[in-house]
């Protein structure tokens, strides 16, 4: 196990990041370096999201999966998840769902979103029979968040029950993370569906990029009001040289803000 020494340059402007936020974690390599290669080999999958909503609360999950097994499993046994905000305090992450680790600062005074400063994930693992050779060390990811100001439009709405539509947001340089729901608040449409472990890099591909995106038809079957909301992030994932390569290739982390939700309505 690598750890990271967090006095090497973390300072970054922003995130290249799902997000995912830039992490500045033990050794890097080229292309087909023994780094990479590992990397390839790990089995242990880590997915972050570092939120901001319209409200300004700040919402943390940290996901936890190994692809060592088949079908793949939540790891539920990591330990001492936490992350450290700018001001130095270390803000615990509790699993609320077998491996989702979380925080939000309803509860955690201390953590809150500052544009273009660091935090830094932890989290320790000895679980040999789902991390495999990766097990029995402590994981390190320090990153920047962007501290873009972000906005979300639905550009197109839909005509009719059954009809598509269009969001937009700016910047359009970052990604969407996307969430539909009806008026009983079951999801119609979602970017990412992390209630299962079954992960491959379908996943990734759904991350929306370029400013804008077309809902299906199937997102609004009936009339009546649908919610829908927009974070627009930065990501880092696959082989980005900023990832630990103790976290397998899947990994990847997401940060920044979400607009206030939109209300759309939809007639017959």
């Amino acid at each position: 196990m690598r750890f990271t020494s967090l006095d090497s340059g973390v300072a970054r402007s922003g995130l290249s990041l799902v997000v995912l936020l830039p992490l500045l974690l033990g050794s890097k390599g080229g292309c087909g370096s023994k780094e990479n290669n590992e990397k390839l080999a790990s089995p242990v999958q880590a997915v972050a999201t570092l939120l901001e909503g319209a409200d300004k609360t700040v919402t943390v999950d940290l996901v936890l999966i190994s692809t060592a097994v088949s079908p793949n499993q939540f790891i539920a046994t990591a330990t001492n998840a936490r992350l450290r905000v700018p001001s130095g305090v270390e803000v615990p992450l509790a699993q609320t769902s077998p491996g989702h680790y979380t925080a939000s600062s309803l509860t955690s005074a201390d953590l809150a979103y500052q544009g273009g400063q660091t935090y830094r994930f932890n989290f320790d693992l000895v679980d040999e029979a789902l991390a495999k050779q990766v097990s029995g060390g402590s994981f390190v990811a320090v990153l920047a968040v962007p501290d873009d100001v972000v906005t979300a439009a639905l550009s197109k709405p839909p005509a009719f029950a059954g009809d598509t539509a269009v969001l937009a947001w700016m910047p359009a340089a970052r990604s969407g993370i996307i969430n539909v729901t009806n008026a009983s608040g079951q999801t119609t449409y979602s970017t990412f569906d992390f209630s299962t472990p079954a992960f491959d890099g379908a996943k990734w591909a759904r991350l929306q990029t370029g400013g804008s995106f077309e809902l299906g038809v199937d997102v609004f079957p009936v009339a009546g009001t649908y919610t829908a909301s927009v974070c627009v992030v930065s990501k880092v994932s696959d082989f980005d040289k900023s990832l630990s390569v103790d976290l397998g290739v899947l990994s990847g982390f997401l940060a920044g803000r979400c607009p206030a939700p939109l209300s759309i309505t939809v007639g017959n």
